[in-house]
């Protein structure tokens, strides 16, 4: 999970992919370091460590759209670099080899729905950082998945509240300052109640801690 300090050590932020990543990572007087530097950064230090988060359901669709419509589409093309772990996870599950051609993936990954995807969720959603838990951000992991200690969380902000000018005068963060924003893409519709229910279900805590009181 990405992991953020602010050059001066100001602050600390927690996020996860498909949120405010590569966003924050245009921020000069933000650093992404590993999870051991940030951990002991925030807990030998007393500084405020922001959580940044997205609606489970806005940030899944936006990695479905990214992952399984644009990438597959570039195949061939300079803007493709290879299939990530994303895509992995799913191989498996989709009948997919590691052996298989580009164009068979392409193929595959093409052909699944978002409701498949979704339906997926219980087996893949602790295997990549695009479909992990954002109640995970909370703990500090030294030694892969095992929690070691609780994060000192001082500001949740849910992308969707968050307010441009705040963010910009307290922490320096230029909302504006989009990148590598995923195209919304065709008119492929998100609204299956089974899988909105799945959604609901796997990222409960997720909804219960930040999203609550929304």
């Amino acid at each position: 999970m990405p992991r953020f300090l602010e050059t001066s050590r100001r602050f600390a932020i927690s996020t996860n992919m498909k949120v405010m990543y590569s966003s924050l990572c245009a921020h000069d007087h933000l650093e992404e370091v590993s999870e051991a530097h940030f951990g002991r950064a925030i807990l030998s230090r007393r500084m405020p460590h922001l959580l940044l988060t997205r609606d489970p359901k806005a940030r899944l669709i936006s990695a479905f759209r990214d992952k399984f419509r644009n990438q597959p589409r570039v195949l061939g093309q300079p803007e493709f670099h290879g299939w990530q772990r994303i895509h992995q996870v799913h191989y498996r599950h989709l009948g997919l080899k590691e052996t298989d051609s580009n164009e068979v993936k392409q193929a595959r990954f093409l052909k699944m729905t978002f409701e498949e995807f979704v339906a997926l969720l219980p087996k893949t959603r602790l295997l990549d950082g695009h479909l992990r838990p954002q109640y995970l951000l909370q703990c500090l992991r030294f030694k892969r998945l095992i929690p070691v200690a609780p994060a000192r969380v001082t500001h949740v902000i849910p992308m969707e509240a968050l307010d441009p000018s705040a963010a910009l005068k307290q922490w320096g963060i230029d909302v504006g300052e989009r990148r590598n924003v995923t195209p919304k893409g065709g008119a492929e519709p998100f609204d299956d109640a089974t899988a909105a229910a799945t959604i609901a279900r796997v990222y409960g805590r997720d909804y219960g801690l930040f999203y609550s009181q929304q």
